[in-house]
């Protein structure tokens, strides 16, 4: 296990040591390996070729590091809530965690869970996911390892997992859309929450979405993807399922609040600031089914785009990008 100590922004954030259950001022950013982790995996046993560059196993395929993201005044409980985030291409868990701002949000959003950003494919261009892509009940098993893991850490007493948020950007997609169908925790998953995440394998988020009550799919796009936006929408509302659409900025986080899907079209802002912008990674967990860390559930409203750290790493410029 190391301590992840992020520069600019995220250094005033990242707390110095895991303190359990929630005596630290800040979140805590754990970097920790787990063999249930994506990589590595057979799939990748021989790297990957995407256009004419060759990604070696060794060098891309071989990392099974997890950032964990330990709130500060998390309230351990019966179960343990999650939201695991699945990045994009050509990216690593200490750029995402930096880049986007995710433990700042997740601070944030108030909700009383635990953040989970398992390495991919890293600094690929790849949207395949080892064992969570492939591997029947992947997902689960990660998520019980990390469970033991912050047992044995003191951050909680629980034995079980308990709601889950899946969050994707980008080349996400692909992981995100599998775990729905075989990752062995559909049924816990409350919040499907995409960043321009609709390049394909759109069948697994709508029938997520239609196979039960209470399930909330929302999509943040912008207009590259307007049409595998569209396509994602008419399967949801195959069955008449209510569906929501805006157009950004002309939309308020109540309009995420009801347990339906909901698409926001988003012209004015890059595909690779989705996530912090305008902290839409916060505002979609403070809309979501997650317990709040304390009171009742916080609301926040999109704000105006903060300057980014001078630490922030170059925008991605390819498609689908990093998360």
């Amino acid at each position: 296990m190391s301590l992840f100590r992020p520069r600019g922004i995220l250094a005033l954030t990242a707390a110095i040591a895991l303190l359990g259950a929630g005596t630290a001022s800040a979140p805590t950013v754990l970097l920790q390996p787990f063999a249930s982790a994506p990589y590595p995996h057979p799939s990748r046993a021989n790297g990957f070729t995407y256009g004419t560059t060759h990604y070696d196993a060794p060098t891309h395929y071989n990392d099974s590091t997890v950032g964990i993201v330990v709130p500060a005044g998390y309230r351990p409980g019966p179960t343990v809530d999650f939201v695991v985030h699945f990045h994009g291409w050509s990216n690593h868990v200490t750029q995402v965690l930096e880049r986007y701002r995710l433990a700042e949000q997740l601070q944030n959003s108030g909700r009383n869970a635990i953040l989970v950003v398992p390495q991919g494919p890293k600094d690929a261009q790849d949207s395949g996911d080892g064992k969570l892509e492939l591997d029947d009940g992947a997902l689960a098993r990660l998520l019980d390892d990390v469970v033991v893991f912050l047992r044995q850490r003191g951050v909680t007493r629980a034995t079980t997992i308990g709601h889950i948020a899946i969050t994707a950007h980008s080349g996400g997609y692909k992981v995100a859309s599998a775990v729905l169908v075989h990752g062995g925790v559909s049924d816990r998953v409350t919040d499907v929450v995409l960043f321009d995440a609709t390049y394909g394998d759109l069948e697994g988020f709508a029938d997520w979405a239609n196979g039960g009550p209470n399930r909330r799919l929302v999509s943040f796009f912008t207009d590259a993807l307007g049409t595998a936006d569209v396509a994602l929408m008419a399967l949801v509302q195959r069955n008449g399922a209510p569906l929501t659409v805006r157009l950004d900025p002309n939309w308020s986080p109540d309009d995420l609040r009801p347990r339906h899907a909901a698409f926001v079209l988003c012209r004015s802002i890059p595909h690779d600031e989705l996530l912090q912008q305008r902290s839409f990674f916060a505002t979609a967990i403070a809309t979501s089914a997650l317990d709040t860390r304390q009171g009742p559930k916080s609301v926040l409203t999109p704000s105006a785009p903060p300057v980014l750290h001078e630490a922030a790493l170059a925008p991605c410029t390819q498609v689908p990008c990093g998360s």
